[in-house]
């Protein structure tokens, strides 16, 4: 058995720096390749495995949660789209902070700390919904849950990164964070509609704090109390700042704020279409379809032959979105809707796990804190974006307009593809490296 996963430390390359030579066999057919999973298990716990599932299970709650608890506590729709978006935005700046911290300190002592404190954020906001604050008092709430949101599926990502014994386990461990991404992304509304239909507006934010406890403390006791250590055949001693890392992974953080837009202003289309054929209660389980179709294809990852080019996935990635997207909108009933949108997420999966991919190998030894936060802090962005700039459109031109701009968002992911081809940023994989392609640093 190799090492467990969460005793480790993070590390930009540490694990596999001295291994991108091993040769390892390329997969001889899909079932083989989806047979790697089982690699995971070698390499971590189905316990640990679990923990880290409901570790960021609050998270994906807290948005929609804040939503609903404070538009029902003060009355206004517009009080809680501002809470919702003070929560997000300080989540987004927080977060490369947060994993530079680590890099520095260790995952173990920055969870440690901030667990409670963002365990303690949410009491204090579940106090202003229930007592109807709405002022100073409720923004500081609001700042404080976000500035102390932890990103856990980055901080999990860096550990496989160190954990892993080949390349291609990365790329296994990053199909099935991505799945699980999607999961909890779809699974996280759903809970704060049954919490709050079950008890009261506020009971999700309830709900979140209580997991925050019961699964993040966990989760930070049994974090790797060691800081990255750069690579033995590198002569870097000192960690690249956070700017350096940052333009490193610009091509993934364009895929990541772009697929973000996607997904919010494509909330905002189904969301509006919806209401013009007067099914608006159905439209969280047609905008769930995409996750679905997301999901899926994100665990299939690993059957996309090694030879092809991490550029090409993009490429291919953007058009196909670009393409269902566009079908979307022509569609007049709510079931072809879902079914195209069903069709579209099959794309996003895939083009999700190589930009985590393409942000693992472009950033700098030292950096990987800083590059996986960064990559939540994306597409939160994104999603924000898209939902105010999707909502406007679809109040102003109905459906059409928010779908067309998920459609220039995915354009845009193609176009950053075929830039990286272009710049020769990458090279084809060989069977010596046999995930990703090597991608020179910048």
């Amino acid at each position: 058995m190799g090492p467990r996963l969460l005793p480790l430390a993070i590390s930009g390359r540490g694990t596999l720096a001295g291994r991108r030579s091993e040769s390892t066999l390329v997969p001889s057919s899909p079932f083989s390749a989806l047979a790697h999973y089982k690699s995971l298990f070698a390499i971590s716990s189905g316990r640990s495995m679990a923990l880290a599932v409901a570790a960021r299970a609050p998270y994906a709650m807290i948005p929609l949660g804040t939503m609903t608890a404070i538009t029902a506590s003060t009355g206004s729709v517009a009080s809680g789209g501002l809470a919702t978006g003070v929560v997000s935005v300080a989540t987004a700046v927080a977060s490369p902070l947060i994993g530079r911290w680590a890099d520095r300190r260790g995952q173990r002592f920055v969870l440690r700390l901030l667990t409670p404190l963002n365990a303690a954020a949410l009491v204090m906001l579940l106090v202003a919904a229930l007592s109807g604050w709405d002022g100073p008092l409720l923004w500081v709430a609001c700042l404080w849950v976000g500035l102390t949101s932890l990103p856990i599926g980055s901080f999990t990502r860096s550990r496989w990164i160190v954990a892993a014994r080949q390349p291609r386990d990365v790329s296994t461990a990053f199909s099935y964070e991505s799945t699980v991404d999607e999961l909890v992304f779809v699974l996280g509304p759903a809970f704060v509609g049954i919490a709050a239909s079950a008890a009261v507006p506020a009971a999700p934010l309830a709900l979140a704090a209580a997991l925050v406890l019961l699964a993040g403390m966990p989760f930070a006791i049994t974090a790797p109390a060691v800081i990255d250590i750069p690579s033995a055949n590198t002569t870097v001693t000192r960690r690249p700042s956070i700017g350096t890392v940052l333009w490193a992974v610009v091509p993934a953080i364009v895929v990541m704020v772009c697929i973000g837009t996607f997904f919010g202003s494509v909330q905002a289309a189904v969301t509006e279409r919806s209401l013009e054929l007067g099914l608006a209660s159905r439209a969280g389980l047609v905008y769930a379809l995409m996750g679905v179709g997301s999901a899926a294809t994100a665990l299939l990852a690993v059957v996309i032959p090694a030879a092809v080019r991490l550029s090409t996935r993009v490429l291919v990635g953007g058009l196909g979105m670009t393409v269902f997207i566009l079908v979307t909108w022509t569609q007049g009933s709510l079931l072809l809707t879902a079914l195209t949108l069903l069709a579209a997420g099959l794309f996003v999966g895939p083009t999700m796990v190589t930009a985590f991919s393409v942000a693992e190998r472009r950033s700098p030894s030292g950096g990987t804190g800083v590059a996986m936060t960064a990559m939540q802090s994306a597409i939160t962005i994104g999603v924000s974006l898209g939902a105010a700039a999707g909502g406007a459109l679809a109040a102003a031109e109905g459906a059409t307009g928010a779908f067309f701009l998920a459609a220039a968002a995915a354009l845009v992911i193609a176009l950053t593809g075929t830039m990286m081809m272009r710049m020769k940023a990458s090279a084809p994989i060989t069977i010596a490296d046999t995930t990703m392609e090597r991608v020179p640093a910048l």
